[in-house]
């Protein structure tokens, strides 16, 4: 029987794929507790980021560490048994709408959103504090992981089996995904399409390869498959504290992963601004001052906030310009990719058109599972009309440059910027 936390993966790493029978092993924690670990492979996922103020385009850079397929297999079954933990934790303390990264609540970030301009409009006049925790996952201490470990699972000291676990997440080791690729052996078979490794620990020992050690005593990787869970879990002290002052309020509060939202009155301001700096303080975590937002709601205004890719203000709300100009963005380099591709199969005879049923499903209304009929759900959820335009706006771009594939091969220009696009 396949292990309901099993998910077989796909990416080359420094080991083959494993099977559902691996799977089985893992469930015996003896077996975990005399596992090997393999090096964790980073590299820093870069995402180009609109800002409408400075009118330019940044590049943020987050670093991303990739657990081997054995590895990545046993931290599924202790993520998954850690979760269901968690969970109970939530339901008998009364947490259940204050936590909402991460896990599985039937419900998307409109949802939450919207909820959020609800209680707004509500409570108007209200104060809006949104927090950011600055490099979350990079500051995590480990005593304080550990407390909460052993603190959820009722033990003094964790078992083997746990400790092994805990140990490699916060004494991880890993190598650069560029040191690999650097070596052209090691970059072939990243490359090729076979279910080999890139290398042997002796291999990249041999090439000179640096294993590089997390010597700190704080900080897990971002990327492996217990990652946001042991992030959860080491919230919940902060979780109880801000659930109460904010319950003794009157307010709202909410905690997407290090994105920390509350609404309050303008009486409980600071309370409850000293309450989140005390909290983070206590848990060794310190706020990103330059993500932090704060705002007064008021119905006779029209000043808003920004919360989980939406700006919401009384007149209601829409996506936030940054998403939308990253979706054009998007948009345009795949077409321009798709003509590109598809020019040059037709030239070498391969092909008699350019094949688009990929983009149609990725940027148009015809795909169920994409940007667009997510943004239409949001809308529905919304009610807002602005959103709407906003997404149609998008979709007849694309709808255009796609059948222009087949036809000029020139796909038509925005009549308007992506800047003044995105703020429509």
């Amino acid at each position: 029987m396949t292990q309901p936390w099993f998910k077989s993966r796909s990416y080359k790493h420094l080991d083959a794929a494993v099977s559902s029978s691996f799977a089985d092993r893992v469930t015996d924690p003896q077996f975990v507790a005399q596992c090997d670990w393999s090096p964790l492979i980073r590299y820093e996922k870069i995402t180009p980021r609109y800002k409408p103020l400075q009118h330019k385009t940044i590049l943020k850079k987050r670093p991303i560490m990739i657990a081997s397929h054995r590895d990545a297999c046993i931290l599924s079954k202790y993520a998954h048994d850690l979760t269901h933990l968690l969970e109970g934790y939530y339901q008998e303390h009364g947490l259940d709408d204050y936590v909402i990264a991460y896990r599985k609540l039937g419900r998307a970030n409109y949802d939450f959103s919207s909820g959020a301009l609800e209680f707004a409009l509500a409570h108007s006049p209200c104060t809006v504090m949104c927090f950011d925790i600055s490099g979350f996952f990079d500051n995590l201490d480990h005593s304080i992981l550990k407390r909460n470990l052993k603190s959820i699972y009722g033990k003094r000291e964790l078992p083997d089996d746990w400790y092994k676990v805990f140990r490699h997440i916060t004494r991880f080791s890993y190598v650069e995904k560029s040191d690999l690729l650097d070596n052209t052996v090691f970059c072939a078979r990243a490359n090729d399409k076979s279910n080999s490794p890139i290398a042997t620990i002796g291999e990249i020992k041999a090439a000179g390869i640096k294993i590089k050690r997390n010597a700190n005593s704080y900080g897990i990787p971002q990327g492996t498959p217990i990652s946001a869970v042991f992030s959860n879990l080491y919230m919940l002290e902060f979780d109880c504290s801000l659930r109460d002052v904010c319950v003794a309020t009157g307010g709202l509060y909410q905690r997407y992963s290090d994105d920390i939202l509350i609404i309050c009155s303008p009486d409980a301001e600071n309370s409850v601004r000293a309450q989140v700096h005390s909290s983070l303080a206590f848990l060794k975590l310190q706020l990103s001052l330059e993500k932090t937002e704060e705002a007064q709601f008021d119905l006779q205004s029209n000043s808003g906030f920004q919360y989980l890719g939406f700006e919401m203000s009384p007149s209601g709300a829409v996506i936030r310009a940054s998403s939308i100009s990253r979706q054009w963005r998007k948009m345009k380099r795949s077409i321009r990719r798709t003509r590109e591709q598809g020019r040059a199969a037709i030239q070498s005879g391969t092909s008699s058109k350019v094949y688009t049923k990929k983009l149609w499903k990725r940027f148009s209304s015809v795909g169920s599972k994409n940007f667009s009929s997510y943004a239409r759900r949001a809308a529905g959820v919304f009610k807002s009309h602005k959103m709407e335009t906003q997404i149609r706006r998008l979709e007849r771009a694309a709808t255009s440059g796609i059948r222009a594939l087949n036809g000029s091969g020139n796909v038509p220009k925005p009549h308007v910027s992506l800047e003044e696009q995105a703020g429509q």
